[in-house]
Order: C-alpha cells, then structure tokens, then sequence
C-alpha cells in the first residue's frame, strides 16, 4: 500500500508545475476580478396601492381597474427606449455614455433596473423597484425618478379615466335631451295635425255623433209634420173653394219624395244612401223651384192660407239646412272617428319612444352625477391611488460584487481543474511505468525490475527547472492580468463579453 501511495506521489510531483499553473492562472483570474471590479451599489423604493379613502357605500368609483394590471402597464411605459435615454443622459448613469450606443445605454438601464410586483387576493399590491450602479447617489436618484414617474402617470391615469367617464355621460345627457326635445316636438305637431281624431276625445266625439243623430231624427220627424200639415193646408182649401195657390210640378214632386223618405225611413237609416239620395233630389228642386201663380187677384182668405203656407215652407227649408250641417258635421266626425285606432298607435310609438328616451335620459344624468362625484373623489386624492410607501436613498455600502466569494470561486476552480488534469492525464497514459503494468499488459511475473537510476547534476537542474517554471507562472499570471485590465480592458468587462460571446 505503501508502494501505491508513493507512487502517486511521484506522478503528483512529477506533473505538480502543471497543476500550479492551472491552478494559479484560475486563482489569479479570480482574485483579480475581485480586486479590480468596480463596486456596484443598488438603491431601491416600494410603492403601495392604497384603498380609497371613502367607503364604497358612500359613492361608486368610475376608475375601476385591477391595479397590478394598471402597474404593469406602467412599467411598460417607463421601460419604453426614449424614456430610458433620457433618464440615463439627465443623471449621467454611466461613465463613457458618450461613447455607448444608444442600444447599449438602454440595454444596460434595462440590466440595471429590477421591478418586483406582488399581489394576492386578501394582499396588498407592492411594487419595489430597484437600481443598480457604480454611484450610490445616481443609483437613488434614478429610482426616485422612476417613483416619480410612476406616481404621476398613476394620478394623471386616475383623473383622465374619470374625466372621460365624465365627458362622455355629460355627451349622452346633450344628445338625449336633444333628442327628448326633437320628441316632444313631433309629439306636439302630430296631435296639433291630427286634434279631430286624438284618442283622447274620441269618447266626445261618439257622444256628439249619437247627439246629431238623435236631432237628425228629430228634425226628420218635425219636418214630417210640417210637410203633412202643409198637405192638410192645401187640401181644406180646396175643399172650402178658396183660391189657394196652385202647387208646381217642382212642389209636386217635393211633396212625392217627401212622402216616398217617410215610407223608406221604416226600413232605412237617416245617413243611409238612399236617404240621402232622396234629400238630395229635394235639395235640387227646391232650388229650382218657381213661384205658383194664379189667374187673378188673390182674395183675402187666398193671402192668409199663402202666409200660412209661407211659414211653414220657412220652417221646412230651416230643418233642412240644419239637417245638412249636421250631415256634413256627421261626416266629419265618422272620418275622424275611423282615423282614432290608426291616430293612436302611432301616438302610442311616439309616446313610448318618448318614454323610453326619458328613461335613458335620466339614468345618464345619475350616470353624470356619479361620475362628477368620482372627478372629485380623484382630484382630492381619496379614491384609490399608488402611494409611496420607502423612498429611496443613498446606500452606504457596495450590494455587489462579492469579492470572497468571487476569489473563492477562483481557487475552487483552480483546484478542481488541477484535479482533474492530473486524473485525466493519469486516465490516457497507457505506458508501462510499474511491474504490476508489467503483469497486466504482458501476462507474466518478473523476476526483478531495476528502477531508471538518475545522476545527481540531472536531478537537480531538473528540480531547478521545475522552481524557475513556477516562479515564472506565479508572476507572469497576475502581471498579465494586470496589463490586460490596465492597457487593453477591465476584466469584468472583459468577462462580461466572453460570457456573452458564450451565450452565457
């Protein structure tokens, strides 16, 4: 066992300068990054959602949005590319900015900045928002302007939402009074148009159609009368011998049809056409109608029977003007009457329209209300709005890097590279170094081996060598590194563009 440990210390020895070059290079490296990265300091603020002010019995809000949602929208803004530009050039973020392209200064704000959202059903929503830079004062200050502007784009938001909720009801409430206007005027012009037939009077209107009727039937009863009473007249004359006037053909066929309608008034209306045929044939010849004559001088008994003859013609031809009015007045009132169910369905749409619009008209005016109610609410910070909660300020102390760790890091690599060189290069070397590799790749059993037998002098300078090599590497390493931080680049930014051209 002894042997075997012996050995491995020879190989360990033998291939020690190599494993102290790995280890020293990854060492150095390390150490180096953590000796000349700059420091980075991170400044950070939180923000709140806070709950309206007002209890929501009280009044509606007219903003109503979920505000992890709205925060996020924000956060896109903020990130926008001018946005970043400009926040960069106004507090001088980084050194050289004059030589970075404007990919660069919004890739590196967009690397530097960490926005963390956290909401929950029974949680509040907290936004904290973070910033990293080789300036403390720059690293707060750029979060206070991302706080600003969050701030501002949440109020500005907040009131511009209840200004448009405000100007559109107060739009609708115009265009729906002006359209109850409109209403109310076609409303008006058609019952102005259409005032004989309105449904409202129409109850009048059949009373005054049965009050005609029944005068009308009256009328035609006295005139009746009258002609019969005109007939006994004549007759009596005669048969007393008086000299009565003679009756013309025109009275004659008067005194026919008159006799004819008070035969067919059993069997026909008084507004029946053929009634009002006959009376019409009565009207014509009566205009048409010539004074009788007689042959000589009219004794008195002849004047009076005249005169009395006169007066009752008077009467007759007064029923029949009043029975023509009524007549015309029937007709009118029969029209208007057929016109009433068509008249009142169409008021009936204008009405409902009218209705309907009113009732549009009056939940947009409590829609107004409540909405000037939340212009107000928002104005005077009371409904619910994004509040800072930590503001931040100036660290006292680099976040970053971790410079034990990172030299740390450096060494364990080192170490763990040494290792495994000397594994693999053990793993690959097939030569016969041992008798037990003797064994295994001949199959036989020697009897002796002789060892290689080295001269002092060769040992030596050997060994002197090996001391001079690693001196060398030991001080060559960091002089290298330090020449390529100092003349050709920094080592994190050069270790930024290896891990990037990496993918890492």
């Amino acid at each position: 066992m002894s042997g075997e440990l012996k050995f491995y210390w020879e190989l360990v020895k033998k291939r020690l300068p190599v494993m102290v070059v790995i280890f020293v290079l990854c060492a150095g490296v390390g150490v180096g990054l953590a000796m000349t990265m700059p420091p980075k300091y991170q400044a950070s603020a939180a923000l709140v959602v806070e709950g309206a002010a007002l209890p929501d019995t009280l009044f509606t809000p007219t903003v109503q949005s979920e505000s992890s949602k709205e925060l996020q929208a924000i956060q896109l803004r903020l990130m926008t590319r001018a946005n970043l530009i400009d926040i960069a050039a106004k507090h001088r973020v980084f050194r050289g900015e004059a030589d970075m392209s404007p990919d660069d200064v919004v890739s590196a704000m967009r690397d530097a900045t960490d926005f963390s959202l956290r909401s929950g059903r029974n949680a509040a929503t907290v936004l904290r928002i973070s910033f990293e830079s080789g300036n403390p004062n720059v690293a707060a200050e750029v979060v206070n302007e991302f706080v600003t502007y969050v701030l501002r784009a949440d109020a500005e938001r907040r009131r511009g939402d209840s200004g448009q909720t405000l100007e559109f009801f107060q739009t609708r409430v115009e265009n729906l009074g002006r359209r109850l206007s409109e209403q109310s005027a076609e409303i008006v012009a058609y019952k102005e148009a259409n005032n004989d037939a309105l449904p409202d009077s129409l109850q009048f209107r059949l009373n005054r159609q049965s009050q005609l009727q029944e005068r009308m039937n009256l009328n035609a009863r006295e005139r009746t009368s009258l002609v019969e009473q005109r007939n006994r007249i004549v007759e009596a004359g005669s048969a007393a011998g008086i000299g009565a006037m003679q009756l013309t053909p025109q009275q004659q066929e008067i005194n026919r049809l008159e006799t004819e309608i008070r035969s067919k008034l059993a069997f026909h209306a008084p507004d029946s056409p053929t009634i009002k045929f006959l009376q019409e044939r009565i009207r014509v010849l009566k205009e048409d109608e010539l004074p009788g004559s007689s042959d000589g001088e009219e004794n008195e008994a002849t004047s009076m029977l005249n005169v009395q003859l006169a007066a009752i013609e008077s009467e007759i031809r007064s029923i029949d003007k009043d029975t023509a009015t009524m007549e015309a007045e029937l007709e009118t009132l029969r029209t208007a009457i057929e016109r009433t169910p068509q008249v009142a369905i169409r008021l009936d749409e204008l009405e409902r329209e009218y209705e309907n619009t009113q009732t549009q008209y009056n939940q947009a005016v409590r829609s107004r209300a409540t909405a000037e109610q939340g212009v107000d609410v928002e104005t005077s910070a009371k409904g619910e709005r994004v509040v800072l909660v930590e503001r931040a300020s100036v660290p006292s102390g680099p976040t970053s890097p971790n410079r034990k760790l990172i030299a740390g890091g450096g060494v364990f690599v080192g170490s763990g590279l040494a290792a495994v060189f000397f594994v693999l290069t053990e793993l690959i070397n097939s030569a016969i170094r041992r008798p037990v590799d003797l064994v295994r790749g001949l199959g036989v059993q020697p009897l002796a081996t002789i060892p290689y037998l080295e001269e002092p002098s060769v040992r030596r300078r050997r060994r002197m060598l090996k001391i001079l090599f690693i001196v060398f590497v030991m001080i060559s390493i960091p002089v290298g590194l330090w020449a390529i931080h100092t003349y050709y680049m920094p080592l994190d930014l050069l270790l930024e563009k290896v891990l990037e051209r990496f993918g890492l």
